[in-house]
């Protein structure tokens, strides 16, 4: 879940911490500055509208009698959102693949070129294969499918470890693909899409 559920939500807790106190001490009796509980009731009701403003873009149906029903109902957002940037992951992966499925390799040398083609196979047979994982997939680094052997191509050391360290990690298949391709090496398909 996003982190502005988290902040949404833990700040209509924390102000309704702030109004029970203020309660509290006017159950014991005691002195209260009233322009600061109106203040932190304005702040509740604030917290609030942004909580259902976030259930409503997620489920703008939803309906809730209490506090119990509200929280059911953001379990169950939290699961769809999940489940959401799961296949999100998947189709990452699955369109890499088939990015790098309709691309061709050429190398004056038709033995080197066969020899990266059976690289970019065995990548796409472990990005398929990945996707297909039950569970979240691996989180693979860099920008959509079709800039992708660019930005790949043109990774080094030290300035982008941490997308290396990924790469071999998680895809090591795709990282020997690219570790072996040379910049004209590369051909992405050029008919346009169906």
């Amino acid at each position: 879940m996003s982190s502005m559920w988290h902040y949404t939500r833990a700040s209509l807790d924390d102000s309704l911490i702030l109004l029970d106190q203020s309660l509290g001490k006017l159950k014991a009796a005691k002195s209260i500055d009233i322009a600061e509980v109106i203040k932190q009731f304005e702040v509740a009701a604030e917290s609030a509208r942004n909580l259902r403003s976030l259930v409503s873009s997620e489920m703008p149906d939803a309906s809730w009698q209490n506090r119990d029903e509200l929280d059911v109902l953001i379990d169950k957002i939290q699961r769809n959102i999940e489940a959401r940037a799961i296949e999100q992951m998947r189709n990452r992966l699955l369109g890499l693949a088939s990015e790098l499925e309709r691309g061709s390799v050429v190398h004056r040398r038709a033995v080197r070129a066969t020899q990266v083609t059976q690289l970019r196979d065995q990548a796409v047979a472990e990005l398929r294969s990945q996707a297909a994982v039950k569970g979240t997939p691996q989180n693979m680094p860099g920008p959509d499918a079709q800039q992708w052997i660019a930005w790949a191509c043109a990774l080094k050391e030290p300035e982008d470890t941490e997308s290396l360290q990924t790469l071999r990690n998680s895809f090591p298949q795709l990282d020997d693909f690219v570790a072996n391709l040379e910049p004209d090496m590369w051909v992405p398909r050029t008919e346009p899409p169906d």
